[in-house]
């Protein structure tokens, strides 16, 4: 078993020189967003019919609805949704729902109206891509938050190790067999780190960890 995973182990590594991706060892958490173009999409469009005012699912035409508007707000259905799902879902609707299509909204309408989806579920959302065995430095300075104040959540602390350092957030893959084999089948696996102050989350780091094989 050891042989075994020394193998698998050194095929990541030799990969990695030849990934598809370039992946960048340091990020910025953004800081918490003022009222935004998506904003106004949002209301405009009477998002919150269905999804109500605060994105929670609970709009006016909500109880005649099935399936229930998604929540925006509810970490459990939204920590698995990736951005494509979203723009889809808001581009050409959703098939045996009450979710219509929207194909005269342009790109950038649907990238801000998914970056003010995001924020209702935190002040802040960033999405890292890693390579396993390597890691990665979030710099939250610019975001205004100190990191004293709060908890860090790991949803699965057996992919990831975070620790802080000053302003520093560092985050490092572990490299483990059942992970690699679980890479090994569909290539990416997500985890999330929330910074939660009291029983508020204030930001959430969602963590691809990518196989980086060709």
């Amino acid at each position: 078993m050891k042989i075994f995973f020394a193998v698998l182990f050194s095929l990541f590594l030799v990969s990695e020189a030849f990934a598809v991706k370039s992946y960048k060892g340091y990020s910025k958490l953004p800081a918490p967003l003022a009222a935004t173009k998506g904003e106004s999409i949002y209301k405009e469009s009477d998002c919150s019919m269905c999804h109500g005012e605060m994105g929670d699912g609970e709009g006016f035409l909500a109880a005649g609805l099935q399936p229930k508007p998604r929540d925006f707000t509810d970490f459990m259905q939204m920590n698995t949704v990736p951005d494509m799902a979203m723009i889809n879902a808001i581009r050409d609707g959703l098939p045996g729902t009450a979710m219509p299509a929207h194909p005269d909204f342009n790109d950038e309408q649907i990238e801000e109206l998914i970056l003010y989806l995001r924020s209702l579920l935190a002040e802040t959302y960033l999405t890292l891509n890693v390579c396993l065995s390597k890691s990665h430095v979030v710099d939250t300075g610019d975001s205004g938050l100190n990191l004293n104040d709060f908890r860090i959540i790991v949803d699965n602390p057996e992919l990831i190790n975070v620790e802080k350092d000053g302003k520093l957030l560092n985050i490092s893959t572990k490299v483990k067999l059942d992970t690699i084999k679980a890479l090994l089948e569909k290539r990416v696996t997500r985890t999330h780190i929330k910074l939660v102050e009291k029983d508020s989350t204030v930001s959430i780091i969602s963590v691809r960890v990518h196989r980086c094989l060709r």
